[in-house]
């Protein structure tokens, strides 16, 4: 809001006691921290039933050699090394910078005291402290120490590797499918907007039936700080994880204590008794491991979602009393499985929103919880979006736009005419403070009508004013192309179509090819004043763009997994002879060298090709040639994988042998050799063709050649590239499609505009 506020914490009222020293202050704050995740928060039943399943002891020792227990690899180290970001380091001091800079031995050197961790089971102690700088809520009572969040800083040495870990926890647990699918918190490739998807797809279904749906949203009193420590290992125990990697985790949750700083001045030591460690890599993966099965609690006639421990369920039914009976055993189950497993479910802050469009008089649902009746609320925010029972979204809208208002002020101040930012850094400001507010959730609240979104216009329009310095009476459209920034409808209607894509790219997604049942179909057919599911809303958009002919492929993730060294690599003889110092002749030579080499491998050449009207490839083998088109919009990259790809089935078709595979695209080998989670999607297809080639007995090589240097085989698959007829049916990359949508909704922009300035 461009408003400075001070963090320095001066005094605290403690029982009615003022403490102003910056010690005593600190000591103040870990107290009430410490007291939060102790134990005797815990209710006479859970502790009852705690100290009986704690008896027994967990002996995850075992002889039985599992993958996932296997040594670090120094391509993990550096894998998950290249992810960390710059944070702030831990009580030791040592950054992730620092280790980033550390010369390959000496990072080996770390490598090897990480594997003896890991085998030796022995957990450094100065790991498991951590140093708490607390930060007041907002809109809190400075002087009440429980209204200060607690910001962890724990040791990057240990933050590294527990990132090891958590990438061979996270692949057992995907890889098995032990997470619900419902279960949408800090999962690759997942976000909030799924569970608010199901929100609003379960609403608009209810109102396009003519029914009432109930929505319950739970708070969970103090989840991180109160997750029963011992349930977690129980958890990984049922899961048969055995060995290091359960033995590992069950260290790292011990004796976790923590010192709060004040200032200069830090505080005694506490103990975190109970709870996952604040501030850790592991501490997510193991509360959504430990309050995933609270989905599985739920009968049939009611939908339940869970984002880490925000959890809603809902019931839809044309009777209430069916719709009350149903949330009402659904909440007792949560409630029973709450309590056997420490969990505290707040009664003050838990609500209920019963979404209507029927307008005859009907009775709200009474649904309790432990008791006390569960309020009923007109309008509820969910994951920072407001949902009111009408599903106007108008209160949302009205909420955004104070807040974007505010913001204003900030570009305000930097484009003053005597100082302040240039152009380029204002739309930069405006895009990453202003606008991102304006997109979360706009695949959403985008299917309220159009004069609520309207509200939205003007904190565009007067952004892009001050950012540009054009007139307040400076037309709308021409303030859009002046900018070259779309406007909030088109930029809504883009944003959309990506997460569809992204939806339709994930096989394992609850929402994957959501197809409504024909009844719904016709249905909607007939109540025409009703709006559409998202799904339906998209595919009308691409039917209307002409591309509901498009099929996405899929994106595999979890197929290699992470102790598994990634052994692709590629032959280079041209390395040392840059193309601009060297002529066609001396390539030749090189090529004809090298073949010498290798006269026993069957050579195969690639070759991808893109022109303003195709993208075509070809793969030329010494007794035939391949060549066909993909989609004209289709990348040079894909079109250049597509052809590996190609070549590789291939392959799997003819008699064992050495083969050797000839690519001019140097950024498709180097995808193949340094894959990872963001790679494009035809590299893990090509990389597990190349697994089952070996497994199977092939020999294949990979070799990069200069192209058009009158190599023979290159030249051909140029030439049968470019000349190709044949069309090519397969699945197109998300990331292609993207950038099609865009181009095509820019380029419906572009004629309108050029329409109306004729």
């Amino acid at each position: 809001s461009g408003v400075h506020s001070s963090n320095a914490i001066s005094i605290l009222n403690v029982n009615d006691q003022l403490v102003s020293s910056l010690k005593d202050i600190a000591n103040s704050i870990a107290s009430t921290l410490a007291d939060t995740s102790s134990s005797q928060n815990y209710n006479s039943l859970f502790l009852s039933h705690k100290q009986k399943t704690e008896r027994k002891k967990l002996n995850f020792k075992t002889r039985t050699s599992f993958p996932y227990n296997q040594n670090f690899t120094y391509q993990e180290f550096l894998l998950c090394l290249s992810s960390t970001h710059k944070s702030a380091p831990g009580p030791d001091l040592i950054s992730y910078i620092m280790i980033q800079h550390l010369n390959s031995e000496s990072q080996k050197n770390l490598l090897y005291l990480y594997n003896r961790i890991w085998n030796e089971y022995h957990f450094p102690t100065s790991w498991q402290h951590a140093l708490v700088i607390p930060l007041l809520k907002p809109g809190k009572n400075s002087a009440d120490p429980s209204n200060y969040r607690p910001i962890a800083l724990t040791s990057c040495l240990c933050k590294l590797l527990e990132r090891l870990v958590n990438r061979r926890l996270i692949y057992f647990l995907e890889r098995n499918n032990l997470l619900n699918q419902n279960q949408s918190g800090f999962r690759r490739g997942r976000s909030t907007l799924d569970n608010l998807l199901a929100l609003e797809t379960d609403i608009r279904l209810a109102f396009l039936q003519r029914k009432h749906l109930v929505a319950i949203f739970f708070d969970i009193e103090k989840a991180y700080d109160r997750t029963w420590r011992y349930g977690i290992l129980k958890d990984l125990y049922d899961f048969n994880l055995r060995g290091n990697l359960p033995i590992f985790i069950q260290k790292f949750l011990a004796f976790r204590k923590f010192q709060v700083r004040v200032g200069s001045e830090l505080s005694d030591f506490y103990v975190q008794e109970e709870g996952v460690p604040q501030g850790s890599v592991l501490s997510v993966t193991l509360f959504n491991l430990k309050i995933n099965n609270i989905l599985n609690q739920i009968p049939q006639s009611v939908k339940a979602y869970l984002y880490v421990d925000d959890l809603y369920i809902s019931c839809t039914g044309k009777h209430m009393n069916f719709i009350e009976r149903q949330l009402q055993n659904a909440v007792n189950s949560i409630q029973k499985w709450s309590i056997m497993n420490g969990f505290t479910l707040s009664t003050s802050k838990t609500a209920a929103v019963h979404f209507c469009h029927k307008r005859n008089l009907h009775l709200d649902p009474e649904i309790k919880l432990d008791g006390h009746s569960i309020p009923l609320l007109n309008e509820i925010r969910f994951l920072g979006v407001i949902f009111d029972k009408k599903l106007t979204f108008l209160p949302h809208v009205i909420s955004l736009r104070k807040k974007c208002e505010r913001s204003l002020n900030i570009l305000r101040v930097l484009s003053t005419t005597a100082w302040g930012a240039d152009r380029l850094s204002m739309m930069r400001i405006y895009r990453a403070i202003i606008l991102s507010k304006i997109d979360y959730g706009c695949v959403i609240y985008g299917s309220s009508r159009k004069t609520v979104l309207q509200k939205l216009d003007p904190v565009h329009h007067t952004a892009l004013r001050i950012c540009s310095g054009a007139f307040r009476t400076s037309p709308v459209k021409s303030l859009y192309v002046d900018s070259y920034e779309p406007s909030l409808s088109l930029r809504r209607q883009m944003l959309s179509l990506h997460f569809y894509f992204k939806i339709e790219s994930r096989p394992h997604h609850p929402f994957h090819n959501y197809q409504l049942r024909p009844f719904l179909i016709r249905l909607q057919e007939k109540r025409k004043s009703t709006t559409p599911i998202f799904f339906t809303r998209m595919r009308t958009t691409l039917s209307d763009l002409n591309l509901s002919y498009l099929n996405v492929s899929p994106h595999a993730m979890n197929n290699f997994p992470p102790w598994k060294n990634n052994d692709f690599n590629y032959l280079n003889p041209f390395k040392n002879f840059p193309k601009n110092q060297t002529t066609d002749t001396i390539y030749q030579k090189l090529y004809f060298e090298h073949r010498s080499h290798y006269r026993t491998f069957t050579p195969i050449f690639t070759d991808g090709s893109k022109t303003s009207t195709d993208t075509s490839l070809a793969v030329v083998f010494p007794d035939k040639i391949l060549s066909f088109k993909l989609r004209q919009f289709c990348s040079i990259f894909t079109a250049e994988i597509t052809a590996v790809q190609l070549a590789l089935t291939n392959i799997l078709n003819r008699p064992c042998g050495c083969y050797i595979i000839y690519i001019d695209s140097l950024s498709v080998l180097q995808s193949l050799k340094s894959s990872n989670h963001q790679s494009h999607p035809l590299v893990f297809s090509v990389l597990e063709l190349y697994s089952k080639l070996l497994f199977r007995g092939f020999t294949v090589l990979f070799c990069w050649i200069p192209s058009h240097v009158g190599i023979r085989g290159n030249e051909n698959a140029d030439k049968a590239a470019k000349s190709a007829s044949a069309f090519y049916n397969t699945p197109v990359p998300a990331c292609d499609l993207k950038k099609h949508i865009k181009y095509q909704l820019y380029f419906s922009w572009q004629t309108q505009w050029n329409i109306e300035t004729q």
